[in-house]
C-alpha cells in the first residue's frame, strides 16, 4: 500500500472532536471531501492544515472517516496490519482462558475500521461492516492463515450495518472445508455452534463472562427467559434443583435441545413459548423462582424504537421483580446501544417502585473482556448485564 494521495480538511469542531480521541469523524465536521478517496487512507488535516494522522475514507457514509493512526508517516501496509493482529491476540491470550471460542477483532476498539473476527475452535468467522475494509479482506485471510491456520475461514456479512454503507449482504466459506457443527467449551459446559446458521457470528460471544458468572447466584428454581441456544441455562443447571427455559424460536429450542443432551443435563425443562406472553401466564401461578435470568434481543436498533424498548424492558423486568422469591436474584441484560447505562438503570427503577417490592443492586457488568472498550469511543461498550435480589 502507498502513502496517502488525499488529503481531508476538518472543521475547527471536528477537530475538537477528533483531539478527543474519537475514531469516527462525519460529514459535517469536514471542510471539504474528494469523493474519490472512497475506500482509500487519507491524510487528515487539521482547520489549521496540520497534520492530524491517517484515517480511511469513504464520503458515502455519515461516517466519513474511520482513524486509523495519529502518526502522518506511518505505512499502513502489511506489516501495519500484521501488528495489530498480534496484538489483538496477544491480549485474548491474556484475558480468554475459559472457552475455545472468543472475539479476536472487535472493531475500532482494536484498530480495525469495521471489521469483527470471531473464534469458534478451528473456524474463523469474520465480519465487515464498512466499505473500507472490503479490499482488505484477502489480505486478513492471509495473515489470520500465517497466525492461526483455521480449518475455514467464513464471511458472515449478513449484518443490517453493511446496507449504510452501501455494501451487499452476503454469507460465504472464504477459504478451508467448514464443518456442519462447530463443538465449543465454555467453563465446565460444552455447546454446539453453526457458524452459518447461528446469530451474530455464530453465536453470542459477548455474554461468556457473565454465563459463568451467573452461577454462584443459581439455586432452587431458576428461569431463563429469552434462553436461545441455552448458554445460561448450560451454566446454572449445575447448581439449580430445575431450570426452565424459555424460547420462542423452533430453530433455537432444538439447538438448546441438543446443547444439554451434550451435557447430559436432565434438570432443564424447554418450553417454546414467546418470554412475554410466559411472564404474565407465570405471574398468574404464583410459583415463585430463586433465580430469573433476562436476556433479550436488542429491543431498540434506532432512536425511533426507545419508546417500545422502553415498554418492553419495563415490562419483562416488572414481571420478573414479581416473580422473584424473598431473597431471590434477578439477572437482567440489555444489549441495545440506544439505551445507555442510565437510562437501562432509570428503567430498572422504575420497574422496582412498580413491583411494591424492595430491590436491591448486586452488581453490573459489561461485554466479555474478548469485546474491549475503547474509553474514546462509547459505541464501543453496549452490553449492560446487572444482577439485582429481592429484600427478604
Amino acid at each position: 500500500m502507498s502513502r496517502p494521495g488525499h488529503q481531508v480538511q476538518l472543521t475547527p469542531k471536528g477537530e475538537r472532536w477528533r483531539r478527543a480521541g474519537h475514531p469516527w469523524v462525519y460529514r459535517d465536521d469536514l471542510a471539504s471531501v474528494d469523493p474519490a478517496c472512497a475506500g482509500q487512507v487519507v491524510q487528515v488535516l487539521s482547520a489549521q492544515k496540520q497534520p492530524l494522522g491517517q484515517a480511511f475514507c469513504n464520503p458515502k457514509s455519515k461516517i466519513v472517516l474511520r482513524w486509523l493512526t495519529d502518526d502522518p508517516s506511518v505505512q499502513v501496509d502489511r506489516d501495519f496490519w500484521q501488528r495489530r493482529l498480534k496484538a489483538a491476540f496477544d491480549y485474548r491470550k491474556r484475558v480468554v482462558g475459559d472457552s475455545t471460542a472468543y472475539r479476536l477483532i472487535h472493531a475500532e476498539a482494536d484498530g480495525f475500521p469495521g471489521l469483527v473476527v470471531d473464534k469458534y475452535d478451528s473456524v474463523l468467522s469474520v465480519q465487515s461492516q464498512s466499505l473500507v475494509m472490503e479490499p482488505l479482506l484477502p489480505l486478513i485471510n492471509e495473515l489470520l492463515t500465517e497466525l492461526l491456520k483455521p480449518a475455514a475461514i467464513i464471511y458472515r456479512n449478513d449484518a443490517a450495518a453493511r446496507k449504510l454503507e452501501g455494501l451487499p449482504l452476503e454469507k460465504k466459506v472464504a477459504q478451508g472445508t467448514l464443518p456442519e457443527v462447530v463443538e465449543i467449551k465454555e467453563g465446565t459446559r460444552r455447546y454446539t455452534v453453526r457458524p452459518m446458521e447461528g446469530h451474530k457470528t455464530g453465536a453470542y460471544l459477548d455474554q461468556r463472562e457473565n454465563r459463568i458468572w451467573a452461577r454462584q447466584f443459581a439455586r432452587g428454581r431458576v428461569l431463563d427467559a429469552f434462553a436461545y441456544q441455552g448458554g445460561f441455562s448450560l451454566q446454572v443447571s449445575e447448581s439449580a434443583k430445575e431450570v426452565l427455559a424459555l424460547e420462542d424460536s423452533v430453530q433455537s429450542v432444538e439447538w438448546l435441545k441438543e446443547n444439554l443432551a451434550l451435557n447430559k443435563i436432565k434438570n432443564v425443562q424447554v418450553e417454546r413459548a414467546n418470554a412475554f406472553d410466559r411472564l404474565r401466564e407465570l405471574e398468574k401461578e404464583g410459583k415463585p423462582f430463586d433465580l430469573i435470568i433476562l436476556d433479550p434481543p436488542a429491543f431498540a436498533k434506532s432512536r425511533g424504537e426507545m419508546e417500545g424498548a422502553w415498554r418492553g424492558y419495563r415490562d419483562i423486568n416488572l414481571r420478573a421483580m414479581r416473580l422473584l422469591s424473598p431473597g431471590g436474584t434477578l439477572i437482567t441484560c440489555s444489549c441495545s446501544h440506544q439505551v445507555s447505562d442510565e437510562i437501562f438503570g432509570e428503567i430498572l427503577r422504575e420497574a422496582a417502585a412498580d413491583s411494591k417490592r424492595r430491590v436491591r443492586f448486586v452488581e453490573q457488568r459489561t461485554q466479555s473482556a474478548d469485546h474491549p472498550v475503547l474509553l474514546t469511543h462509547p459505541e464501543s461498550k453496549y452490553l449492560k448485564c446487572i444482577a439485582l435480589e429481592i429484600d427478604p
